[in-house]
């Protein structure tokens, strides 16, 4: 008996002080900091499979991991949050490019449901993966629908993944009309990786939701495919390559990425005419699997690049300067 009480004591005193030290570094910036980056660190051995260099980032995943903890910008919050960022994706490139939005709210219940269209997207606006695709309203199972959007709204997505950006942002759910895609689902995603300013890498994601999820990596410019990434277009002759109008997408992402070192700008494009999808900082939460170590160094360099190109074209601007035409913050 008193090995078990001295057992169940040792177990409490253990939970109690690791429940401390949680409570502690919420409240320390350096010692959150430090959590957070131990937290990276085993999130990316494991799933890269190599040692990452958080003090000398070189490789994409190392770059991104020093974002998500160093990188301080009021604009990263506005920009994650998918109402807010509505307004200022429309200052920088027009309102024509926003998916049509049929309503926010801040509780599920107050959805008017009976009203919806019968296909649309429902989605909060304050972390990542959190939407629902409802292709078939009379299908689909509404109170199921509405207690996901709400388990969402309880949860602050900063306590799950340690990505700062996401820490503050007031919560909301968003519902947006359905973009359809090929056979009628959803359309073909195109991710255009903005370093320095400019668009250096396109991702594009076939029969994203399903179980025939692929993606394929992109020169932006030319349309090439490259070699990079978990998929290659040789071994898929059913893909088709981007259309030409993927081109324009370059443009769009240049000036939605201008303000940053480094995001990710995503696209839809429904008969050619492009839909803004969402802004990225975080890409991959710094686990993104880029085929092999050597590869994930390429894009880094890529980063890299980026960053040397800008400064010498525009000297005195200064890294983290930004051009007075932008919108302030909020």
């Amino acid at each position: 008996m008193r090995v078990d009480e001295t057992s169940r004591t040792r177990r409490w005193m253990t939970g109690a002080l690791r429940s401390g030290l949680h409570a502690a570094a919420d409240r320390i910036p350096w010692l959150d900091r430090l959590r957070s980056e131990r937290r990276l660190r085993n999130q990316m051995r494991d799933a890269l499979g190599y040692e990452p260099d958080l003090r000398h980032p070189r490789t994409f995943n190392e770059r991104i991991a020093r974002k998500i903890l160093d990188d301080h910008d009021p604009l990263i919050p506005l920009t994650l949050d998918k109402v807010r960022v509505r307004d200022w994706v429309a200052a920088r490139i027009g309102a024509e490019y926003l998916v049509p939005l049929l309503g926010v709210w801040r509780e599920a219940r107050d959805i008017p449901w009976d009203d919806l269209p019968s296909r649309f997207v429902a989605k909060t606006n304050h972390g990542c993966g959190y939407n629902i695709i409802v292709a078939d309203k009379p299908r689909q199972d509404r109170a199921a629908a509405l207690r996901q959007l709400e388990a969402w709204m309880g949860e602050n997505y900063f306590h799950l993944a340690r990505e700062r950006g996401y820490r503050a942002i007031p919560r909301r759910i968003l519902i947006e009309e359905f973009l359809s895609g090929p056979r009628g689902g959803v359309p073909v995603d195109y991710k255009l990786f903005v370093f320095g300013g400019r668009p250096r890498l396109l991702k594009v994601i076939h029969g994203r939701y399903t179980a025939e999820d692929r993606h394929f990596y992109f020169d932006p410019q030319t349309l090439e495919p490259l070699d990079l990434g978990l998929f290659r277009i040789p071994d898929h002759p059913d893909v088709a390559p981007p259309p030409p109008e993927a081109r324009a997408l370059c443009e769009l992402a240049a000036r939605l990425g201008a303000p940053f070192d480094a995001v990710r700008v995503d696209f839809y494009l429904v008969d050619g005419r492009p839909y803004f999808g969402e802004l990225t900082h975080y890409t991959g939460a710094a686990s993104l699997s880029l085929g092999s170590y050597e590869q994930d160094l390429k894009v880094g360099a890529m980063w890299e690049e980026g960053l040397r190109q800008r400064a010498a074209a525009e000297p005195s601007r200064g890294r983290l300067r930004r051009p007075a035409d932008l919108p302030a913050p909020g």
